[in-house]
């Protein structure tokens, strides 16, 4: 459709503007979506003495979970290396309000530069949980500093970033096979508007305009006059949307951590096609990412849209992927947006607080305009119905819509988001945690008998100690006496009685580590693929240097009662055969916890045979299994228990005690307040022990509801288990209670507590 002068005059004078705005940045700084920058080191003045580059490109989406930073070492003469150089790069990001004490990782890992290659990019996953300030860089070749590849503080913040953060309006990811690299994205903006204004063709990528201003979060930056323009503009305005990005597909990370941050990723089919047929390693990735509690949209995906995506996601013949359920837009119950109904409502007091400037936008006759609709939260008008399809893959949704949905309106967006759920898009409650704010759930997941205060003995011994050493003591030394006695002995049975208490309590909870563990292990049979969901909590007595050790594939997240203001000395995080942390994540006689989930393909399995109207199973799952359920084809229920490893065990019909005992297994090992114990008195009142920058002014949902582990992903799998009497998953599946699931993480081997439980929930 033609664009008028004034139109093509506009969007001319905000690109030169971009362009004015990126050189005034520097030459390395572009037109971005994400917060970061990139770091190149030597900086000037310094000389390249080692012989080696280094360039760290920190640019990614804000979220909770792992940014994937590019690190990038190459030679300072552009010669291929005549040997291997191996260097180890520490990388720690910092925000100026923490000072000193700093909850923010360091992170190592070895970076190798092959002989025969000028330079090599190396991906180094660290975790991030708010906006980064600074980042410190420490280089080390052979146990040596290198000076001019180190820096104690290089910026690495964005300019348009406002101080705003949230774990409850998604993160978002659009790739798209025409994105633009990031440092090409303002000429690109550029290069698109010279080509409309001329009538050439320009690159096709869908209109992302009112689905960038429904999905992001609201601040006082108005996006209308970003967005204004043509679709390809709409590119410019990810600079202002540090949640969101538009990248290429060859820009997918390598390790699915990297894509940990991001709660909704965006793909048309042609596009998921091509990740599978181009890059295959990229593929899994996404797939991992899925499977491990991720959101994925295919768009555009045709009337077979969905048989397509369950044979890219599972080759295998064999395979037999969750039935979709089938769903057209018009239909979709909003009270499923959840949380993101709250958020636009008539009385939101985030929007009150920073005069939050969400106005719901619709394209007419090929503008962007301003409308009414929805903008006293639900949105009637669903546009165009749209056929929609969706399931489960692992702990992970995918939603397939076989139209184009884009641009869409504001009720055609509002219809989409329920359906994935508006509580599975909010990070902080599809992980049941907080990387922000106050976690009280932390306080239901202690390890019974260790870690608490003697009390009883402190009575005790206090009482004897006020008995002995005041009215015994006295008349002892005056019989004998001896009265000025009195300054030595009144200390010294102080000293005793202290001693006493500190070694009973030394003694009672030993030198050893003690941990509980809660797991919950979704397992395809029929291709292989799984996750694993564990809460962790860890006491050591006396804690190990070697800190805990987590398999490179988990992504590992700290659950603390106050994330960014419990400062528990420097976190560090190293990356090599394993994934190890140490120092403040592992500290002695303190009950520290952690969520760790991990996507994986095993061979593990249970094998099931019916003969003659018996059922009997063989226990491949390598662990000694304490009770199963079993549904078989027809949906009959069994029931077996205690079967050892590799052991054949025949089946009984289920009965109504056996369910009720399973029942009573998983109760008995629940979330909850250990009994006589007040959380309340916990919670810190005081307002300067709060973050100034994580405080309600800054996030929507601090409005609205707390974190609780309740609504995990994991927790949302039991509770669903135990209302449908464990039957959720349909014929040919399974429920198992067992001692260890090999492929689920745990950071440390160790003997774990008596309100430790794993289950495994298996379709064969």
């Amino acid at each position: 459709m033609p664009f008028h002068y004034s139109t093509v005059h506009r969007l001319r004078r905000a690109c030169l503007i971009l362009l004015l705005l990126t050189a005034c940045w520097g030459a390395h700084r572009s037109l971005q979506a994400e917060t970061g920058e990139r770091v190149q080191l030597p900086m000037a003045p310094d000389k390249p003495v080692s012989g080696l580059y280094l360039d760290i490109d920190t640019r990614w989406i804000d979220g909770s979970g792992y940014r994937p930073v590019r690190v990038t070492v190459a030679t300072a003469n552009g010669l291929p290396a005549p040997a291997d150089r191996r260097v180890n790069v520490t990388l720690q990001p910092q925000y100026y309000n923490f000072n000193s004490r700093n909850p923010f990782p360091a992170v190592t890992r070895e970076l190798m530069l092959s002989q025969g290659k000028a330079a090599e990019t190396h991906t180094l996953l660290v975790p991030q949980q708010f906006l980064w300030y600074t980042l410190q860089v420490e280089t080390r070749e052979d146990g040596r500093k290198l000076k001019e590849l180190s820096s104690d503080s290089t910026s690495v913040m964005t300019m348009f970033t406002n101080g705003y953060y949230t774990e409850a309006y998604p993160a978002t990811i659009v790739f798209h096979r025409n994105a633009p690299k990031r440092d090409d994205r303002a000429g690109w903006v550029l290069e698109q508007a010279n080509r409309r204004d001329a009538g050439e063709e320009v690159d096709e990528i869908p209109d992302l305009r009112v689905f960038f201003n429904e999905q992001t979060l609201p601040t006082n930056q108005q996006l209308t006059s970003q967005l204004s323009g043509s679709p390809n503009q709409a590119v410019s305005a990810l600079t202002f949307l540090t949640r969101t990005d538009f990248l290429p597909l060859s820009d997918m990370p390598v390790a699915w951590q990297g894509l940990s941050s991001a709660d909704l990723i965006v793909l048309e089919r042609v596009d998921l096609e091509t990740v599978f047929h181009k890059f295959p390693e990229r593929f899994a990735v996404l797939h991992q990412w899925l499977m491990a509690g991720g959101n994925l949209l295919v768009w555009n995906a045709g009337q077979d849209g969905s048989d397509v995506v369950d044979h890219l996601l599972s080759p295998n013949a064999d395979s037999r992927p969750p039935a979709w359920k089938q769903v057209s837009s018009d239909s979709v119950d909003l009270r499923n947006l959840g949380i993101f109904e709250q958020f636009r409502g008539p009385r939101n007091r985030f929007a009150n607080a920073i005069a939050g400037n969400y106005v719901p936008l619709a394209v007419r006759q090929g503008k962007l305009v301003e409308t009414d609709e929805g903008i006293n939260g639900k949105a009637t008008n669903v546009g165009t119905p749209l056929k929609m399809a969706h399931r489960q893959e692992g702990f992970g949704k995918i939603v397939v819509i076989e139209e184009d949905p884009f641009p869409g309106t504001t009720g055609s967006w509002q219809r989409i988001f329920a359906t994935f759920q508006g509580d599975r898009l909010a990070w902080f409650q599809r992980h049941g945690m907080s990387r922000l704010r106050e976690n009280l759930g932390f306080w239901e997941f202690l390890i019974p008998g260790v870690g608490v205060a003697p009390v009883t003995t402190f009575e005790l011994l206090i009482t004897l100690f006020v008995i002995l050493i005041g009215p015994v003591n006295y008349f002892v030394l005056r019989s004998i006496g001896r009265l000025n006695f009195l300054i030595v002995t009144v200390p010294v049975g102080a000293l005793m009685v202290t001693a006493v208490l500190m070694s009973y309590a030394v003694l009672s909870d030993g030198l050893s580590t003690k941990s509980r563990v809660r797991t919950v292990t979704l397992l395809d049979q029929t291709s292989g693929h799984g996750a694993s969901w564990s809460r962790q909590a860890y006491y050591a007595g006396l804690a190990s240097t070697s800190g805990l050790k987590y398999p490179l594939d988990a992504a590992v997240y700290e659950y603390e009662q106050y994330p960014l203001t419990e400062h528990t000395g420097e976190k560090r995080m190293t990356w090599g055969d394993d994934q190890i942390l140490q120092g403040g994540y592992f500290r002695s006689r303190v009950t520290q916890q952690f969520l760790a989930i991990r996507p994986f393909e095993t061979a593990h399995h249970l094998a099931f045979t019916a003969r003659e109207g018996q059922v009997s199973v063989q226990n491949k799952l390598g662990t000694k299994i304490s009770q199963l359920l079993l549904l078989d084809d027809k949906g009959i229920q069994y029931f077996a228990n205690d079967i050892l490893p590799d052991a054949d065990k025949q089946l009984s019909t289920v009965t109504t005690e056996q369910i009720s005992e399973f029942r009573r297994t998983i109760n008995e090992k629940n979330l909850g307040i250990p009994e006589g114990f007040d959380r309340r008195s916990y919670v810190r009142r005081s307002s300067n022990r709060t973050n100034y920058y994580v405080q309600s002014a800054s996030m929507p949902e601090i409005y609205q509801m707390d974190p609780s582990f309740n609504q995990a992903l994991m927790e949302r799998e039991i509770q669903n288990q135990m209302a449908r009497s464990f039957q959720a998953l349909g014929p040919r599946s399974y429920i198992a209670i067992v001692e260890h699931f090999p492929e689920s993480p745990l950071g440390m081997k160790t003997a774990k507590g008596e309100k430790s439980i794993e289950v495994v929930m298996g379709r064969w």
